[in-house]
């Protein structure tokens, strides 16, 4: 790209640069500079990286496991979700079914935290932030503990949103869906120049679909809006702006059924139907708009130092009111009645998180060495009207559900209504050194210290302040073969900002480790890879919920362990044969005991075939296998069955420019239970269908 010249942008955005370059340039660096004539040649990779990881390493060259759902993986399976996007990763689970107002993920039996261009997003209970996958250009997920890159950190790993951005080249496209469930999407998606040297660049991505859910009554419509601009400010200095708005309406669905009726029959025998629903469908609403603005600047100083600064702001509006049903008092009740309550939440959360870094690389003798040191700090306010855990309006028949009873003379519940306002504020200072010595170890090491501030205040008001330090560690052989063992070992921390109801107290901080030990294998033999990874987690002040006064509390009890085995691989078996498998063995106990929503087994295996190199015509084809084993409801013991779930999908190339696409999930239409917990079941997704239809030009 040519320079432009320069204008109030560009000296404005200099002047930034200059300020923020100084403290890191002012770093001893004479050695760099000495050794330069020794630099030893790079060997050429062919793995991807990660965004989420702040420094570029390839994959095969990390010691710790790193999954990338790129464009290509989500067009191919029509990921409309993003808990969809990780259905053949190991070690992760969708454990409550489908749901159409939130993602729902467990990775090595934890909750992951969620990043939009490596900005937190902010996610406190019903407050999380709606992802639309058809802006993302790929989803990062890096497992485990990792508070070091990222401060306050659920144990679970980072899932990363890579936002689609302007590209080099102009690019178009258009897209059109239909589908069973009144499934109707359109998508247009559209990069380009905005000057003559292309040292400015936009794009432009804009959805709009519908759906009905999984429940009988519920639906959702969405307007997604999503701007973003580039310019090359300089040969060394690029600025990303990206904004997106998001409009969701629709029908909340609660997939919430009594074990009886789902995982057990009735006392006459009976099931409920996973369509069954009991909330208030003429009465419930899900009205949520999402905001965000950002910006990604990156500056490179010079040989040396590379200077990046990411600024996201986020803005959500909610109203929620949400109805189901539970059995009374949990246990020993009539099985054909349950009991019914809606939730009401109305307000707004706002989030802002910037993030200041510099990554030096250098060579010093048999030494490459790479260090990224950073400062951050986020905001997050949320600021509601709610009824807490919901309020109590009548009763609703097990298998003939009405929904007109209690909402024909609503319940008074404005006693129940509360003012909340949740405030997280956290400071965090970071290192990171990696060295690769004579290209054969790789050695890192990481710390980090994070101020954090959090004060809920609702009818009980409380805060906590900490200071938390995180640590992580690593180190990998490379060897001449492609077999890579590496050792690894991380941190997390995270500061739960609800108030427990046993104490009036907030939570402890929960804090985190990790130990992994694993094999990335690249042989010479196979276009792809097999990985193995052994890990062990340990989560101290782990939370728990319990039956008090007839509601579930949740309080923090003790230890939380996850201890298992992944394997996984890839190879582009011939030209036109490709294959994906995994499986994991985990075992996640709380205190000891096995945990619920945790199946010890998960496999999976997905084989793409594409008929155009063989002369067979223009046609891929595709199917896969989710093998997902035993889970227990860990409250009453019992056993939820293990599942095998069918998905495929077809796809014909029309011309260069047109192609047409037929996905189905769960093709035999498998009705299975996906978990239990606390007497509670929750169905799996069934059967959805679409053919699209893609034009680029």
């Amino acid at each position: 790209m040519h320079s432009i010249k320069a204008n109030l942008i560009t000296i404005s955005i200099r002047r930034c640069v200059g300020f923020i370059a100084a403290p890191f340039i002012l770093l001893p660096f004479s050695s760099a500079a000495n050794d330069s004539q020794d630099i030893i040649p790079e060997v050429e990779t062919i793995t991807v990286t990660a965004q989420a990881l702040k420094v570029a390493s390839p994959n095969q060259e990390t010691e710790k496991t790193v999954t990338i759902v790129d464009r290509s993986e989500l067009e191919a399976r029509d990921i409309q979700k993003v808990d969809e996007a990780f259905r053949y990763t190991p070690s992760v689970v969708s454990p409550y079914g489908a749901d159409n107002d939130t993602d729902w993920l467990l990775v090595r039996g934890f909750e992951p935290s969620t990043y939009l261009d490596g900005n937190r997003l902010y996610k406190e209970g019903f407050w999380g932030w709606t992802a639309e996958t058809y802006g993302l250009e790929s989803i990062e997920l890096v497992k485990g503990p990792n508070s070091v890159l990222y401060g306050e950190a659920y144990p679970g790993g980072v899932v990363n949103l890579v936002q689609k951005k302007p590209t080099d080249a102009p690019q178009k496209s258009m897209t059109f869906s239909v589908g069973n469930k009144d499934y109707v999407n359109f998508g247009i998606d559209i990069s380009d120049w905005a000057n003559e040297d292309g040292s400015q660049r936009y794009r432009l991505v804009a959805k709009v679909d519908q759906k009905n859910g999984e429940l009988d009554g519920t639906d959702s419509q969405r307007v997604y809006l999503a701007p973003s601009y580039s310019i090359d400010v300089d040969d060394a200095t690029t600025l990303t702006l990206l904004a997106s708005y998001l409009k969701d309406d629709g029908v909340p669905q609660n997939g919430f059924f009594p074990l009886e009726g789902t995982l057990k029959a009735l006392p006459n025998g009976e099931y409920i139907s996973p369509s069954t629903n009991y909330g208030e469908p003429n009465h419930d609403q899900f009205n949520k708009t999402q905001v965000s603005l950002g910006y990604i600047l990156k500056h490179e100083v010079n040989d040396t130092w590379t200077l990046n600064q990411n600024f996201n702001y986020a803005y959500s509006k909610l109203y929620l009111r949400s109805s189901s049903a539970y059995p009374d008092s949990w246990l020993d009740s009539d099985p054909y009645s349950l009991s019914q309550y809606t939730l009401v939440n109305d307000g707004d959360a706002k989030s802002f998180t910037l993030d200041t870094n510099g990554v030096a690389e250098w060579f010093q003798g048999d030494f490459e060495n790479t260090l990224l040191v950073g400062m951050d700090a986020q905001y997050h306010v949320n600021d509601w009207m709610g009824n807490g855990t919901g309020s109590w309006i009548g009763t609703i028949n097990t298998l003939n559900p009405a929904h007109t009873g209690a909402y024909t003379s609503p319940a008074d519940i404005s006693a129940n209504m509360v003012d909340n306002k949740i405030t997280k504020q956290q400071l965090g200072a970071y290192a990171q050194m990696s060295s690769i010595w004579q290209q054969r170890w790789i050695a890192n090491v990481g710390a980090r210290v994070d101020w954090v501030d959090v004060e809920n205040r609702a009818d009980v008001s409380d805060q906590v302040k900490d200071t938390q330090l995180s640590l992580n560690t690593g180190l990998m052989y490379l060897s001449d073969s492609g077999f890579n063992p590496y050792a690894s070992y991380s941190e997390s921390f995270y500061v739960i900002s609800s108030i427990d109801w046993v104490t009036d107290k907030l939570y402890k901080p929960v804090e985190s480790n990790q130990i992994e030990l694993g094999v990335k294998y690249t042989p010479d033999w196979m276009d792809g890879y097999i990985n193995l990874a052994w890990f062990d987690i340990t989560q101290e002040n782990a939370t728990a919920s319990a039956m008090v006064d007839g509601a579930l509390a949740t309080s923090q009890t003790g230890e939380k362990t996850s201890t298992g085995v992944e394997i996984e691989a890839q190879s582009q078996v011939t030209d036109a044969l490709s294959l994906a498998a995994n499986y994991t063995y985990s075992d996640v106990r709380e205190n000891d005991k096995r945990a619920s929503l945790a199946p010890r087994h998960l496999a999976s295996l997905w084989a793409s075939y594409d008929f155009a190199p063989q002369g067979l015509g223009d046609v891929v084809l595709a199917s896969g296998l989710r093998y997902v084993g035993e889970s227990i409801d860990a409250s009453t013991g019992d056993v939820v069955p293990d599942v095998v779930v069918w998905d495929a999908m077809a796809k014909y190339r029309i011309s260069s420019q047109w192609d047409l696409q037929f996905n189905v999930n769960n093709l035999a239409d498998e009705e299975y239970v996906a978990s239990c917990d606390y007497g509670i079941c929750y169905y799996g997704e069934s059967r959805s269908v679409s053919a699209t239809v893609n034009y680029q030009w």
